[in-house]
């Protein structure tokens, strides 16, 4: 297979055949409404897809049913759309430059930064449907303990209180619900310098990595967030000094 390709991380194989594969990731937004940026499956033929590893780029996802990882598109292939019309998320950006696998991939990221929060707000939807909500993670509605995981591809699982259960009308009791965000807003202070405030959407691309582990054990407790280098700029922050963790080699999509 000949030519060059772009990374579309992630994606989740719904099917395939010798013709085609189908997957699952997020959307694109056909009007500039981020709320349509939701998880939507997408088709394309197996001949516009590289399946081999590629020196210096993350490994490709499996081709088997339920696996999760990096795509790599042609041109054509990112063309694809779902559906209901809507492309894949970054198709036709510089966030899905086709340059696999001939042109070296430089990372964008900064690195990692322990922030303490003063809110952390989900926007989003259920994944069985409804309408949009926001929900503040560090208020009544949420446990006290989370553990998110978001890679753009699956819902992540937000732990609610019973008065949270109400409020989202998933019965009562329900203390694990699954949620397609749109974004998820983080405002507070470096934990090194507590006067240095600001606030970011750790789904905007631009300022954060795709992949992000939201992880506490109480609230207001540090969380680390995975950010480029525009990312640590919101909170005045230089990537590499106090409070800003080194990033890990991996590649990016830009």
């Amino acid at each position: 297979m000949a030519g060059k390709f772009a990374m579309v991380e992630k994606v989740q194989i719904e099917k395939l055949d010798d013709h085609n594969v189908t997957f699952a990731t997020r959307s694109g937004t056909k009007s500039g409404d981020r709320d349509e940026c939701l998880r939507r499956t997408f088709t394309c033929p197996v001949s516009e897809i590289w399946t081999h590893p590629i020196a210096g780029a993350p490994a490709p996802v499996a081709m088997r049913p339920g696996a999760v990882g990096n795509l790599f598109l042609s041109g054509k292939g990112l063309q694809t759309r779902s559906a209901d019309g809507h492309p894949i998320y970054g198709a036709g950006t510089p966030l899905l430059r086709i340059k696999w696998p001939d042109e070296a991939a430089m990372s964008q990221l900064g690195g990692e930064l322990s922030v303490s929060p003063t809110s952390i707000v989900v926007h989003g939807v259920l994944e069985d449907g409804g309408p949009f909500f926001d929900l503040e993670l560090l208020g009544a509605d949420a446990a006290d303990a989370q553990d998110i995981t978001w890679n753009g591809a699956e819902p992540i699982k937000v732990r609610l209180t019973d008065l949270g259960a109400k409020h989202l009308r998933v019965g009562a009791h329900a203390m694990t619900v699954e949620v397609w965000p749109t974004r998820i807003t983080v405002t507070g202070a470096p934990a090194g310098d507590p006067t240095d405030a600001g606030s970011i959407d750790i789904l905007d691309s631009e300022l954060a990595a795709l992949a992000q582990h939201l992880a506490f054990s109480r609230h207001r407790e540090p969380v680390s967030l995975a950010l480029t280098q525009l990312g640590f700029a919101v909170f005045h922050v230089v990537p590499g000094l106090a409070g800003a963790a080194p990033a890990k080699r991996q590649s990016s999509h830009r």
